[in-house]
């Protein structure tokens, strides 16, 4: 069996689960991750623990749940005396390092400190800033700031993860995470990509019915007041057909990016003893229900994708047990490099599952958000989904995912006894994670 040593996580941002050609899509094209996906494992039913950009940080660098953390709005971060994933790596004799979009602690345009990298040795990123052609700017370890003045966001990620790659002494195994922003708003590739798909008739999920506002403005760097100013309002704000049309040039353009990236980790000659780990902070609504961006229960924000390339385990394998996108990252990659369990954490390895090409155990898996009228917890066990309010035992609503993909039937009125086993579920979960009214 081929050693395993290395790891490369890769992190898209509002990815939804399905804009990949290898998760069915038929008009966008996304050839790289379709060849990782060949090359591995895909995993179709993957859950984020909580669907916003800084709370699944937070779970992905403690492999805790965000009302476990603490990590539950913008702007926080987890305590700094925490062993962070990282740690655990360094501790394996990994070099650590991190690329991209971090949003822990802060959520403007800056660097991000050495106290707030949790555990990362290395470390070239910023805290938030969502422009992908203005103010392009990286922060090293060392603190010093390279801008990219006429350049784009997505690709100057790529670049630095690719020197990165490159810096690793021969002898070293490593651990490299790279978070990019794209396809997160504002949606915004280059002439090229958008070319590929204006006036395109990109397909549809069908519960997608147009919103009340499809565009969505940003706070860092602030949109114009009032926001129809924006230019990008007027390239794709008014309809939800014209907002595909760029979400999917976005799609492809980061797919190129992340070819560049795997091409490089090739020809390094490390691609044999490193597993690959690619997915997403969480999904796009993309007007599903009729509703934008995240946060949400429904599947098109809580579910995303989750393409897994473990060299030496069988290829070309697709696996519909319901996995957590972000409290199994810890035990698989210590699983997979060799190194000690986490017993206290709650997330579980899937590298069984990897192995064998096999469905492996199922667990339920859980997600949260909280705050406004918003708040619940979700769980997701077999094809059922039952999602509560997060303060209270009520109920929100209940699918059958066999029968209702689209989540358009909620059936908890005909199914009294799912609601009671699935809502203790999720009142043995709340108790475990802290969560109470």
């Amino acid at each position: 069996m081929t050693e395993r040593r290395n790891v490369l996580f890769i992190l898209a941002d509002q990815l939804q689960a399905w804009a990949l050609g290898c998760m069915g899509h038929p008009d966008i094209a996304t050839p790289n991750l379709d060849a990782l996906a060949g090359t591995g494992t895909v995993f179709t039913d993957a859950y984020v623990e909580f669907p916003v950009c800084t709370q699944y940080r937070g779970v992905l660098n403690t492999g805790r749940y965000a009302s476990d953390s603490g990590v539950t709005n913008f702007g926080m971060g987890p305590d700094l005396g925490t062993r962070f994933l990282a740690d655990a790596l360094s501790e394996a004799g990994l070099w650590t390092s991190y690329v991209g979009k971090w949003h822990l602690y802060e959520f403007f345009d800056m660097a991000v400190l050495p106290e707030q990298r949790c555990g990362f040795e290395r470390f070239n990123g910023y805290q938030s800033y969502n422009s992908y052609r203005e103010g392009i700017r990286f922060w090293d370890e060392d603190g010093a700031c390279r801008e990219f003045v006429g350049g784009h966001r997505t690709v100057a990620t790529a670049d630095i993860a690719i020197e990165r790659l490159r810096e690793i002494p021969a002898d070293r195994d490593f651990g490299l995470f790279v978070s990019f922003l794209s396809p997160h708003y504002p949606l915004e590739p280059l002439a090229e990509y958008e070319a590929m798909y204006a006036g395109a008739d990109i397909t549809l999920r069908p519960n997608v019915t147009q919103p009340d506002q499809v565009f969505t403005r940003t706070y860092s760097p602030p949109s114009p007041q009032p926001f129809e100013g924006d230019p990008n309002f007027a390239r794709y704000g008014a309809s939800i057909e014209d907002f595909w049309q760029f979400y999917a040039a976005m799609v492809t353009q980061l797919d190129h990016e992340v070819g560049r990236l795997l091409a490089e980790l090739q020809e390094l000659g490390r691609a044999d003893d490193t597993l690959v780990i690619f997915t997403s902070d969480h999904g796009e609504m993309g007007g599903s229900h009729g509703r934008m961006n995240k946060y949400v229960w429904q599947e098109e924000s809580v579910r995303v994708p989750f393409l897994v390339r473990s060299p030496g385990s069988p290829t070309g394998t697709r696996i519909a047990t319901p996995v957590a996108a972000g409290v199994d990252i810890w035990p698989t990659v210590l699983d997979w490099i060799g190194a000690d369990a986490e017993p206290a954490l709650p997330g579980g390895s899937i590298v069984p599952m990897l192995d064998d090409g096999s469905a492996g155990e199922h667990h339920p898996v859980f997600a949260e958000a909280t705050g406004m009228d918003r708040g619940y917890t979700m769980v997701r066990n077999g094809a059922w989904k039952y999602v509560a309010a997060h303060g209270s035992d009520d109920t929100i609503a209940l699918h059958h995912l066999g029968d209702d993909p689209y989540e358009q039937n909620d059936v908890a009125a005909d199914h009294p006894d799912e609601v009671a086993r699935l809502g203790e579920l999720v009142r043995e979960w709340k108790i475990d994670v802290g969560v109470t009214p």
